[in-house]
């Protein structure tokens, strides 16, 4: 990559490289953040109104997980937000399961309890401005929430955490007609969907028999529709090799855990799905998948600009190729390159 700045421009492109390692700094602490048992002394929130309580306990957070960064410490309470637990505990899924549990072959459906306070991500990270700042959703609650989950050989699997059901809402919503969804999970996705008057069948795809097989017996018989629902045991990223456009009204691509192991499938179904014109998709976690690939597009313009050398997985590579065609003059080119568009063609094959 070459660059042909002016003295402005590059003043311009060493601010996103700035902001950019703010951006980093951020993800790793909420990395030894989130989820975590809180350690919060919530009698100093007593007579204290909803805002007061939230600044109050990030406070405390902040004074329990210290950190240097003016960035974060300014940022943290408006990336925060108390979420009703209501909102969760009375959703039909969550109803449905509340009363049953098994323990079959090394899979195990039980309740796992998240403590109070406890701060977790809520909706998507994306990010704003012309450098690129990253803005977080953060949530937690003021009481405990019980919340089912499946775990293998005491692993955890997949759960109906908070994250979860708050991330499907935008699928399910538009879901209708012939649907296909990549990946089983808890049966979440596909129960919701199956609900809707607009939705005819539910096509599951899901490569581990055993969890069919727990799925048909005990997850199965808690949807009012059963006959909309029908599972296809094959390889999601086998599987999309045969279906073309048309065949179903709408996917939804559930095969990941996160952003680290979902972006590579991703990209691959973006390769797959490019030229669909008929049938919609929705990509979980989508803007956070996006997100994090315009963190490691910053990341390698960055050593681009300073010409050093780092040790780079596939993704990063195929980045580094990409932009290998490329001078920057301006920061409009800049900008298209980060664009979302921009962002998925630097790891899209030509």
């Amino acid at each position: 990559m070459r660059f042909e700045l002016n003295e402005t421009e590059n003043k311009k492109l060493l601010a996103l490289f700035e902001q950019h390692e703010k951006n980093i700094d951020y993800l790793i602490y909420l990395r030894d953040l989130i989820w975590q048992e809180p350690h919060i002394d919530s009698g100093l929130f007593d007579n204290k109104n909803s805002f007061e309580i939230r600044m109050e306990y990030i406070k405390q957070v902040l004074e329990n997980h210290k950190t240097d960064s003016s960035f974060i410490s300014k940022n943290l309470p408006w990336d925060s937000q108390e979420v009703m637990l209501d909102t969760f505990t009375n959703n039909s899924y969550y109803q449905a399961l509340k009363n049953i549990s098994f323990e079959e072959d090394g899979w195990k459906l039980t309740t796992k309890k998240m403590k109070a306070y406890t701060l977790f991500p809520y909706d998507e990270q994306y990010h704003y401005g012309a450098n690129s700042i990253l803005k977080m959703s953060l949530g937690y609650f003021t009481n405990d929430y019980d919340y089912p989950t499946i775990s293998l050989c005491d692993q955890e699997w997949m759960s109906l955490n908070p994250h979860e059901i708050r991330t499907m809402e935008m699928p399910i919503q538009v879901a209708k007609g012939k649907v296909l969804t990549l990946g089983l999970g808890l049966g979440y996705f596909a129960y919701m969907a199956h609900l809707k008057e607009e939705v005819k069948e539910v096509y599951i795809v899901e490569m581990d028999l055993e969890l069919i097989k727990l799925f048909q017996k005990h997850l199965l018989p808690l949807f009012p529709y059963k006959e909309k629902i029908h599972i296809i045991k094959a390889d999601a990223l086998v599987f999309i090799n045969q279906i073309n456009n048309r065949d179903y009204d709408f996917i939804f691509a559930d095969l990941w855990h996160d952003v680290g192991d979902g972006l590579p499938m991703y990209i691959k179904l973006q390769e797959r799905f490019s030229k669909f014109t008929y049938t919609k998709r929705h990509y979980w976690i989508e803007n956070s998948l996006i997100t994090y690939l315009r963190l490691l597009l910053i990341g390698v313009i960055k050593d681009e600009y300073y010409k050093v050398e780092n040790e780079y997985d596939d993704i990063q590579l195929t980045i580094k190729k990409y932009l290998d065609k490329f001078t920057l003059h301006n920061s409009y080119e800049l900008d298209a390159l980060l664009s979302i568009q921009g962002v998925k063609n630097s790891v899209l094959i030509k």
